[in-house]
């Protein structure tokens, strides 16, 4: 009875950091809304609303990443179309879709690891990826790479299911499918995943590996079509430029790593993104503790006899070299979100070596490392808690959606009926949230689309840039130009600077 008292507490407490933390946004109907959010709803909107259908996504690194004509894929764009239609356009419901795959993820690392060595150890795997502060700001708000924890763990799944069971090749297939589908939210992710996966079925099928290989490439093939189908269309210019970009000599700049600073640079991302993935970071310094999880997962897998988990967990332990090698190719920042299957490989690491030392007799020791695990987990439900509260009341300012449909919706209202032009002033040049907005908000709500030109009476939507305060007044003087001046008004709440002008006609 005690068990299960326990048992329905720990269960309760599991919903509790699962769904406060993330429920947030969704809750305040708050969620950021800037240049990412606004540039992937113009282009929802244009498969919805304009019917215009796209075989690819965002650019890789927005047109930053040093690779030219190579594309997310469209999946993240088509599967904002749901919330897209359920909510009638409102961005609201991005964070919803954000939230659905946060939660999914927890339930799928709970299930894979109850599989993998039992229903405690899948409750502790629910905690740590419900309290992950990287994890939680997934379901926050909405961007192209935060549907991949649920997909990762889908591929993890299927891994352990063909290695358990040699002849369910459509788990093979599956694998090579979502591991190569991934490219639809973070190509950065797909191509460790997919290389992994390949290498992985190379060492355990062995000879057997030839039947393999035509089911590995079918999905592989499958999952990067659209990309593929864009290749053809377009004469392969992202594989030449990618190409290009691995084999062809690029004279080093100035401010460019050596390959070894790089590779350094690619190592303290790592140690930072594991002391990222646990409640609290870690609390303890990151060094002690990382050569605790080295000695832990080595010593617990060095004594493995379950030919299945050690097999399993061998291909987790490969996650961590391919992408090393992966991103020292890449001559530019890695950035956390690339490497989000390690961020799961920590956490599913850390819960086997604590099983494995329980069922090894080792309990004093994995009673020790439990405590602090759940000392962490304290740590990182009060932060949630704490954070949360703030959060939900916190207006947010100009990053937030209310602040952006208020200055709107204060610039329709004084305006009346009357027609209007609108020009908006953003720091990062991009005004896609502010674009989306106006269609959304003008179309549904007040019937009328301001006009971009500088004619008759027209107003200037000012979001000023923190560095540079003072930038907007040249904008002013440069772009603007005509016009004369009928007010300007700062918004108490967001910052936000309105100016209306008018354009007199001449006599």
């Amino acid at each position: 009875m005690a068990k299960k008292i326990i048992l329905g507490i720990a269960v309760l407490l599991l919903l509790f950091v699962s769904l406060f933390p993330r429920g947030v946004d969704v809750l305040n109907g708050n969620p950021i809304f800037d240049i990412d959010q606004g540039r992937d709803y113009m282009a929802v909107k244009s498969i919805v609303v304009d019917h215009k259908l796209t075989l690819i996504g965002a650019e890789l690194g927005a047109g930053q990443a040093g690779l030219q004509y190579l594309f997310h894929g469209p999946g993240y764009f088509y599967a904002l179309t749901i919330p897209f239609i359920l909510f009638q356009g409102n961005p609201v419901g991005g964070v919803w879709l954000m939230l659905l795959f946060g939660l999914s993820a927890i339930a799928c690392g709970i299930y894979l690891t109850s599989k993998l060595f039992g229903w405690k150890e899948g409750l502790l795997m629910g905690f740590l990826i419900a309290l992950c502060p990287f994890f939680i700001g997934q379901s926050r708000f909405f961007e192209n790479h935060f549907p991949v924890t649920f997909f990762i763990l889908l591929v993890f799944y299927c891994v352990y299911r063909f290695t358990k069971n040699a002849k369910q090749s459509n788990f093979v297939f599956f694998a090579a499918l979502i591991s190569a589908a991934i490219y639809n939210f973070e190509f950065a992710v797909a191509v460790p995943l997919c290389i992994t996966l390949f290498i992985y079925c190379l060492i355990i099928f062995r000879r057997k590996v030839i039947s393999c290989l035509p089911i590995l490439i079918a999905g592989y093939v499958l999952g990067f079509l659209p990309m593929i189908l864009f290749e053809l269309r377009h004469g392969f210019l992202g594989i030449k430029s990618l190409l290009m970009y691995i084999f062809v000599y690029h004279p080093p700049h100035a401010s460019s790593p050596t390959i070894a600073v790089h590779g350094q640079n690619i190592l303290n991302l790592f140690t930072y993104s594991f002391s990222d993935s646990f409640p609290g970071r870690l609390v303890l310094p990151v060094g002690i503790v990382l050569v605790g999880f080295i000695t832990l997962v080595w010593f617990t897998y060095s004594q493995e006899k379950n030919s299945v988990k050690k097999n399993f967990i061998f291909y987790i332990l490969m996650l961590f070299p391919v992408n090393f090698a992966v991103f020292l190719l890449l001559r530019n920042i890695v950035f956390q979100h690339y490497i989000i299957d390690l961020f799961l490989a920590n956490l599913l690491l850390v819960t086997y070596g604590v099983s494995s030392l329980y069922k090894r007799g080792h309990v004093k020791t994995a009673t020790l490392i439990c405590i602090y695990l759940a000392y962490l987990v304290t740590i990182g439900t009060y932060s949630s808690y704490t954070t949360s509260i703030y959060d939900y009341s916190d207006p947010g300012g100009v990053h937030k959606l209310k602040a952006k449909i208020e200055a709107i919706d204060f610039i329709y209202r004084d305006a009346g009926k009357e027609p209007f032009g609108l020009l908006v002033f953003s720091p990062p040049v991009y005004t896609y949230p502010y674009d989306y907005l106006v269609w959304w908000r003008g179309s549904r709500k007040y019937g009328y689309i301001p006009y971009s030109d500088k004619k008759g009476t027209f107003y200037l939507l000012i979001e000023k840039d923190i560095e540079k305060p003072w930038s907007y007044l040249g904008w002013e003087e440069t772009v603007v130009k005509t016009g004369k001046v009928v007010f300007t008004k700062k918004l108490p709440k967001s910052g936000f600077i309105i100016e209306k002008r008018i354009v007199e006609k001449p006599l």
